[in-house]
């Protein structure tokens, strides 16, 4: 981002009433998140460059910035364009703007700014471990070495390791900063009441929002909605523009309901079937199905597609149906893998699957909480028109970074196509992949399309808009594509944030690294742009960012009625 500022702009003692709205013309994207790193500084700029400037639109760039900021103090990009935007309508407080101006002559980046991707990538533990421990004592550059380690720091889930990195590089010399990133790191790897105590401590610093925010996520994973409604409602105050916080609050203030167990109806009869399909992954379906059979499954019936395995799978499942009740177990066999559409579509076929109301399907290195079915089936019975519900997906390592939330559209000229020969239309808003979770995706709200990691699909849905397309075989894309498909059918997905499955893969997209891998994603990226017309990718586009702005006016309108 460039940090340049046309024009000075005045600041704003308040923002005017209908900010959503001015946000809504301005910029139709931004209903889709403000936690996107990238993307929310390319729309910081595209809200200063506005000719002629709109001083309520430029006093939300500039507490985009700060949030930026608070979230990422090392961030040499955030960190600069900050005191540029401030230098040009001064809206600092003063410990901020000293900080800040004390940082950025020392995250100057060095010869080698990558050198941290590559230690990482080699996973070389003891390389890793040198880096942590030396390069970041570097006088000069040990702060922006820092600031590129320090989810890998945090990665480590070593609360005593993170304090003395952390004591041993620059940062000490600057005794907030030290407090703010110890505080992170806390979130993260200590036990909440601990962490707890030391945001408590922050607050009452210059990270006061920060550290509320992430005190309100503490206690949302604690079960705790009303006290960490109160903590949060002060921040999103003072930034009604900031997406997330406001979905995040409103599902928190007013529903939709309690996600405890008792809270949930029960699962009926006809309800949902659970899903799986699996080839030659003997030991992650087994701990799979044994997670799976501790879970409140109702009488839905549990049914695995072995997808022409080789292995030991056979065996490890017939082995689980012990686990099961009797009769709530079944095991279909192929003799060849027909791949994820494919599989997918056997299991829908099934008399005992197409008589009931959903499909839930599971990965089959999945591992689902114990009221994740009950919490798919409540968001579901909300949104009867729902095509699918999906959730969030994590890593199942702490410190459970996120692999996927809610999938949205992007214009489709603001992306860039693998061929010039090709021109793309279809982007697709990846919030959240591979980033530590301040739990600002917790909430429920429309989308595009959701991870088909731990999903439900509408049989319904399936009846109108048919099921997975099999030229996407073995797999990329096709969820996507049936999604779609099924909102232009009249059935879009909802996304339920406050559950959180655990994934011990990443998605294929992530994990393709050979050319064979790469060209396979390419090949069914473009199968993806062919089986979509121009003018049904536009009417996407349009609904998903209209559907968007509706359900965050309506939660932020709701939010003002709460408040007064």
């Amino acid at each position: 981002m460039s940090a340049t500022v046309t024009a000075p702009l005045p600041r704003l003692p308040d923002l005017p009433p209908d900010i959503l709205h001015r946000l809504a013309r301005a910029m139709p994207i931004w209903a889709i998140t403000s936690e996107h790193p990238g993307v929310r500084l390319s729309m910081v700029r595209a809200l200063l460059s506005r000719t002629p400037p709109d001083p309520a639109l430029a006093h939300v760039a500039a507490g985009t910035l700060l949030w930026a900021w608070q979230e990422d103090p090392l961030h040499p990009e955030v960190t600069a364009a900050l005191l540029h935007l401030d230098a040009a309508m001064p809206f600092l407080p003063r410990p901020v703007r000293e900080l800040a101006m004390a940082l950025a002559p020392r995250l100057v980046a060095p010869p080698d700014p990558d050198l941290w991707q590559a230690v990482a990538a080699s996973g070389d533990a003891g390389l890793i471990r040198t880096y942590l421990d030396k390069a970041t004592t570097d006088p000069r550059h040990g702060l922006f070495r820092l600031w590129k380690a320090f989810g890998g720091l945090v990665d480590t889930c070593d609360p005593g390791r993170v304090v003395r990195v952390l004591a041993g590089s620059p940062v000490r010399d600057f005794p907030p900063l030290l407090e703010r990133l110890c505080a992170e790191a806390a979130f993260f790897t200590e036990p909440p009441d601990k962490a707890l105590r030391r945001l408590e401590r922050l607050r009452r610093d210059l990270w006061g929002h920060f550290a509320d925010a992430l005190a309100a996520a503490l206690l949302a994973r604690e079960d705790d909605a009303a006290r960490a409604a109160r903590l949060l409602a002060p921040v999103r105050q003072a930034m009604p523009w900031h997406v997330n916080l406001t979905l995040v609050l409103h599902d928190l203030a007013l529903g939709p309901r309690p996600t405890t167990p008792a809270a949930t109806e029960p699962i009926g009869p006809t309800d949902a079937a659970v899903l799986l399909y699996t080839w030659n992954k003997a030991a992650l379906i087994a701990e799979t199905l044994e997670t799976l059979a501790t879970t409140r499954l109702g009488s839905s019936p549990v049914i695995v597609l072995d997808n022409g395995s080789t292995d030991d799978t056979p065996e490890v499942l017939r082995q689980a149906a012990s686990r099961f009740p009797p009769g709530a177990f079944r095991i279909v066999t192929l003799p060849v893998n027909v791949g994820a559409p494919g599989a997918r579509n056997w299991l829908l076929s099934l008399p005992e699957v197409a008589s009931r109301s959903y499909a839930a399907f599971v990965d089959d290195d999945a591992r689902p909480p114990e009221n994740w079915l009950p919490m798919l089936l409540d968001a579901a019975r909300d949104n009867p028109d729902a095509g699918a519900v999906g959730c969030a997906v994590a890593d199942i390592p702490a410190p459970h970074r996120l692999q996927s939330a809610d999938y949205h559209l992007l214009p489709p000229q603001t992306g860039q196509s693998l061929l010039e020969e090709v021109p793309e239309r279809i982007f697709v808003m990846d919030t959240c992949s591979g980033r530590l979770d301040f739990g600002l995706h917790r909430y429920r709200r429309p989308a595009l399309s959701v991870s088909g990691c731990c999903h439900l699909v509408s049989l319904a849905a399936v009846r109108a808009a048919g099921p997975f397309d099999i030229r996407f075989t073995p797999t990329q894309f096709d969820d996507l594509e049936r999604d779609m498909r099924s909102w232009l059918a009249g059935y879009p997905a909802v996304y339920e944030g406050r559950l959180v499955v655990r994934h011990v893969q990443t998605s294929s997209l992530a994990r393709a690294k050979t050319k064979a891998q790469m060209a396979h994603v390419a090949g069914n990226k473009l199968k993806l742009e062919g089986a979509l017309a121009h003018a049904d990718i536009g009417k996407l586009v349009a609904e998903n960012h209209a559907v968007l702005w509706r359900d965050l006016s309506q939660k932020a309108e709701a939010l003002e009625t709460l408040r007064a």
